[in-house]
């Protein structure tokens, strides 16, 4: 069987195709005689790529790409995925150390170049294994994380708005500039952006408008208004999309979990789309956990790998950098579930009213054991003289590990021979 490998390299507007049946003996050298093209984002260019990859009359279409600048490559899978062409993906944290062992001093930082990217990507299918290449997300997971994204994005743009609408407020009508206006119903805006846009009515704010001492309301202040009510709009949209979606049967058991917990729908969808199907952490269906000897003790210690990867799919990892005396370490995983999780700890954990009722874990061992919630051992370790970032990072990193032994229950076990 004929076999057609296409590494890719994706750029804003174009891609860097390099198309290979067989791995060069010599890489360094064939490099220079390698079939590479460039294709850009128009009806020409896709109808060469086309005929380009129909030239080679293979059996099999084998597209590798790196699921960085994921919406600049969409366009492009999507048109292979139409061909009938397998798309494989690739971590873009392996390429750089295997496009140095490939090339040599060419793969290095300083002599990196689209081509060789493209010319490292093809290479990749003949000396890695299937297990190298990443695994494919579950559609539903994919829309969830989107819209979670899209939300995220639409949060950022809300501020910048309402800030200048306030600057201007101050000498337009500084009796509503500080009025803090919160949303009472889902569907609905703010009352005073509402009010402003001319979506909403109110009697209070008319009468301050009448007898305000500023210049009164201008056209940009009502446009800016209505902006940001268009952008509640299509946040309260994309909430009720979000909803639907995590309301799938398959999610049920994840959403008790999550529930349990106190997570938000917003919290919940960036977890789902880090660590769902909870059985990609496990070895057959069990927490893996390996036995070793301390290195500095020589006491045998426990490596509970399936949780240390978990954590750092939700970005609560941590990876070493020490070097002589200095010791240290850097995060490591998801930066925005890792910053949802702290926004759950401001909101939920820190404020009394708010702490899931039905969330306690056991603390200590022995006589000494007890239970208690997360709220209260933040509460005790601060007492304690604990630093309050450090106390709520301890907090959140145990609430962490509770909440994949939790996942890791639902899944069903193995029966014993």
């Amino acid at each position: 069987m004929k076999y057609l490998i296409v590494g890719i390299d994706v750029s804003r507007s174009s891609i860097v195709a390099c198309f290979m049946l067989e791995k060069p003996s010599n890489p360094r050298d064939s490099y220079f005689d390698a079939d590479i093209e460039v294709f850009h984002s128009n009806f020409e260019n896709l109808n060469r790529l086309r005929l380009k990859i129909e030239s080679f009359k293979a059996d099999k279409v084998v597209a590798i790409c790196e699921p960085t600048g994921v919406n600049y490559a969409k366009l492009w899978i999507h048109k292979l995925g139409d061909w009938g062409v397998e798309i494989r993906q690739i971590s873009n944290s392996k390429l750089p150390n295997y496009r140095a062992e490939l090339m040599g001093k060419d793969g290095k930082s300083g002599a990196k170049t689209d081509d060789i990217d493209a010319f490292a990507i093809a290479c990749w299918y003949f000396d890695k294994p299937e297990s190298s290449y990443l695994k494919v997300r579950d559609p539903s997971v994919t829309q969830i994380k989107n819209i979670c994204l899209r939300i995220e994005h639409l949060n950022r743009l809300q501020s910048p708005v309402i800030n200048r609408m306030r600057q201007e407020l101050s000498w337009q009508c500084p009796e509503v500039a500080l009025v803090r206006s919160t949303k009472s119903q889902e569907e609905l805006a703010p009352l005073l952006w509402g009010w402003l846009a001319g979506r909403r009515t109110s009697k209070k704010y008319d009468r301050l408008l009448e007898n305000t001492i500023g210049t009164g309301i201008e056209p940009q202040t009502r446009w800016a208004a209505n902006q940001y009510c268009e952008i509640e709009e299509q946040i309260f949209q994309l909430k009720r999309q979000l909803v639907q979606l995590i309301s799938d049967p398959k999610f049920e058991s994840y959403r008790r979990v999550f529930t349990k917990f106190g997570f938000g729908y917003q919290l919940q969808g960036y977890l789902l789309g880090a660590v769902y199907p909870i059985e990609d952490f496990l070895k057959d269906g069990l927490p893996e956990v390996k036995i070793r000897k301390n290195r500095q003790t020589g006491k045998e210690s426990k490596l509970k790998l399936s949780e240390r990867r978990f954590m750092r799919a939700v970005g609560l990892g941590v990876i070493r950098e020490d070097s002589g005396q200095k010791k240290k370490g850097k995060q490591s995983g998801s930066a925005l579930c890792r910053k949802a999780l702290w926004q759950w700890c401001f909101c939920r954990l820190e404020v009394s009213r708010n702490n899931p009722p039905a969330l306690k874990f056991t603390y200590g061992q022995g006589e000494g054991k007890e239970e208690r919630s997360p709220s209260e051992d933040l509460q005790r370790r601060k007492k304690g003289g604990t630093p309050t970032k450090l106390a709520r990072q301890r907090v959140i990193a145990r609430c962490v590990r509770e909440l994949f032994k939790e996942l890791a229950a639902i899944v069903d076990k193995p029966l014993m021979p």
